[in-house]
């Protein structure tokens, strides 16, 4: 059959002509008829014109006597030949489809974020990634359909991306800042990358209004993790530090600054789950000028100046290479206690109730304390009223935990949680002294107690002088700490002339301290005095009256409250003489003289006559009663027998007596021990 028929004659006008010519046929010819229905040219058009009038025209054919297994192979073919055209042309559009939809776009030309949360340069050079789309109505996975159209599945019901990459020096962690639009505007968090990359984690975003659900957490881990390889050389990428305070490098990081000498290299500030809104209470406002008004109207009331001179010594315990201590102030209400703390707080933040702020209260966990001392680091840890403590135990651990400079070790699911560190300076208030919930002589040495008003004993006018602090502290604060910090920075090439300064003025501390315990606070005192050489020199309003006076008696004072041994006999001594009828020899008889033996058993033996040289007490009331007062037994034995409190009995500390006609070994106080405590 020539070309030229082929292409003048519709597929139909063709089959009907060779249907007309195979009924004419003789057998012998059939097969040169079909021979030309099996051109290429012939089965191309066939296929191109394929549909149901050619199919009803193939059905009359194979119903032609010879035709039918004919028929049914060129049918078999042409059908053949329009699925491969369908297909090419379908892969034709899908390859057109996909190509547009793999243009790049940027997130600018889709999404209007305010600079505040994403820098317009930033958002400008991220890029969508291929196959997605994202606009202000959500995340859309896009594909190409069969039927040359665009289907669009929802990943987020609101845009989500990410911004910025950061490297935490101190854990090695490496973390993501997430943004999204929720139903309170923009928002930014910046979270482990561990977070975006698992369905199980990411989950957690939806107790910030993330436009995530547990329905889509596997598909919008999958678009994060095509938006991280998109834009791998685009995101910035930061340092960053999990805490604040002293960096390896040097620096010194605060929540809204980095303090450093090499400008060319600049921290974030990443606070770990729980303290995002804490770090803001840690931020500068108002005039330092109006501050410094506030401190005129209390320079001269010492304890005043020595809580903002322990708040500025905190960051200064590093470079002197010093441990941490607590300063304390103990006393009746209103006497000024809750001002000297905000006035300590001032010197780094927000001194308020209301949070987020940089003084905290006593009544939070023991875990929570740790873990903000944790985060601030070389920041002062401010705490008011210790009887706001679910337990006395609570404040004993942390003062013990604080000055260790190390939080506990704890497990987790994951192995060994990060255990906490700092070196800094906890300042507490309270109606009773911190030393009081701890009988431990060396918690005691590192406790700088200041007990009494500490603006002065007329409350009308302190009163007075404490509403006005207080109102200027709230509007005006944080400047002197950042003024500290810059100095301390600023000047790391004289770290050596600071710290033989600060060994003169400890040893100079040391010589006159009058107990082990104050020569212990003196390289205490010796921190502060730096410290407050520094704020001054900054501006810091010089007092009349020196403040250091009342720490060297305060660590006079915590001298004989640590000595333990006197103190616990001087409990025993008092208690013995409050039961005198508990003891063989002072017992109580009947009108008949029979004995009258304690309910409880006998505490002792105590001669009742004028001349009796000791005090016998039975092994069993002597734990008792230093059980009741908290003092561990073994120790304060011990620290008796060295002092001869003791009247021992050989190699033995106690020493046979009889009671009530039977021998029974006993702790014998000596009596001139026991009648000097009595007299005193």
């Amino acid at each position: 059959m020539p070309d030229s028929a082929v292409g003048s004659r519709t597929s139909l006008d063709l089959l009907q002509g060779v249907r007309s010519r195979l009924q004419q046929a003789s057998r012998g010819d059939i097969a040169a008829i079909w021979s030309d229905l099996q051109e290429v040219e012939v089965l191309e058009q066939l296929s191109a014109e394929w549909g149901d009038a050619l199919r009803a025209e193939f059905t009359v054919i194979e119903s032609i006597p010879g035709c039918a297994q004919r028929t049914r192979t060129l049918v078999r073919s042409v059908e053949r030949l329009v699925e491969e055209n369908r297909s090419r042309q379908i892969r034709a559009q899908m390859a057109q489809l996909e190509q547009q939809i793999s243009v790049v776009t940027s997130l600018s030309a889709e999404l209007d974020v305010p600079p505040a949360v994403v820098p317009a340069p930033c958002l400008a050079q991220l890029h969508v990634p291929s196959g997605y789309r994202v606009n202000a109505r959500g995340v859309f996975r896009v594909r190409p359909t069969e039927e040359g159209e665009i289907s669009e599945t929802v990943i987020a019901p609101a845009p989500i991306f990410l911004s910025r990459r950061s490297h935490d020096v101190l854990t090695g962690e490496s973390k993501r800042e997430v943004v999204w639009h929720g139903a309170s505007g923009w928002c930014s968090r910046v979270v482990d990358r561990r977070t975006i990359m698992d369905a199980r984690k990411i989950i957690e975003l939806t107790d910030f209004d993330a436009p995530i659900n547990s329905n889509v957490t596997s598909a919008v881990v999958a678009y994060l993790a095509d938006f991280e390889a998109e834009n791998a050389h685009r995101l910035p990428a930061t340092l960053s530090s999990s805490r604040m305070g002293w960096l390896p490098d040097g620096s010194f990081l605060l929540h809204d600054r980095h303090y450093t000498q090499d400008e060319s290299v600049g921290y974030a500030l990443t606070p770990p789950p729980g303290h995002e809104k804490a770090a803001s209470g840690w931020c500068a406002s108002g005039e330092w000028e109006k501050w410094q008004e506030a401190v005129e109207l209390v320079k001269d009331y010492p304890y005043m100046m020595v809580s903002i001179y322990a708040s500025c010594a905190a960051p200064l315990l590093e470079v002197l290479g010093v441990q941490g201590f607590v300063l304390d102030f103990s006393g009746e209400t209103s006497g000024g206690k809750t001002t000297a703390l905000r006035l300590a707080a001032s010197v780094w933040g927000k001194a308020a109730d209301t949070y987020p702020t940089a003084i905290y209260g006593w009544d939070a966990t023991k875990v929570w304390i740790e873990r903000t001392a944790g985060f601030l680091h070389n920041l002062p840890l401010i705490l008011d009223e210790t009887k706001r403590a679910k337990h006395p135990s609570v404040v004993r651990d942390v003062i013990y935990d604080f000055v260790q400079g190390q939080g506990r070790g704890r497990g987790s699911v994951d192995g060994t949680r990060q255990t906490h560190s700092w070196r800094s300076i906890l300042i507490s208030s309270g109606e009773g002294a911190a030393t009081s919930f701890s009988q431990d002589a060396g918690t005691r040495a590192r406790v700088i107690s200041l007990r009494g008003k500490p603006l002065g004993n007329d409350a009308v006018v302190g009163g007075q002088i404490s509403e006005d602090v207080q109102t200027i502290l709230a509007r005006h604060h944080g400047h002197l700490g950042r003024m500290v910090v810059e100095y301390l920075v600023s000047n790391q090439q004289n770290y050596e002339t600071f710290i033989e300064v600060f060994r003169k003025t400890r040893d100079h501390y040391a010589k006159s301290a009058g107990n082990a315990v104050a020569r212990r606070q003196s390289s205490h005192m010796a921190v502060l005095e730096v410290a407050a050489s520094i704020a001054h020199s900054l501006g810091l309003p010089r007092p009349d009256v020196d403040p250091f006076m009342c720490l060297i008696e305060s660590a006079e004072r915590a001298g004989r409250d640590a000595d333990r041994p006197l103190a616990a006999m001087q409990d025993v001594v008092s208690w013995c003489a409050v039961n005198q009828t508990k003891f063989w020899g002072r017992h109580n008889k009947r009108s008949d003289n029979t004995t009258v033996a304690p309910h409880n058993g006998w505490a002792g033996a105590w001669p009742g006559s004028t001349n009796w040289s000791e005090v016998g007490l039975t092994s069993t009331e002597l734990r008792r009663i230093l059980r009741t007062h908290e003092y561990d037994f073994s120790e304060i034995v011990d620290r008796w027998v060295e002092r001869k409190w003791l009247r021992v009995g050989g190699s033995r500390t106690t020493r046979p007596l009889r009671i009530d006609g039977m021998q029974v070994r006993c702790y014998c106080l000596r009596r001139d021990v026991v009648e000097m405590l009595i007299e005193d």
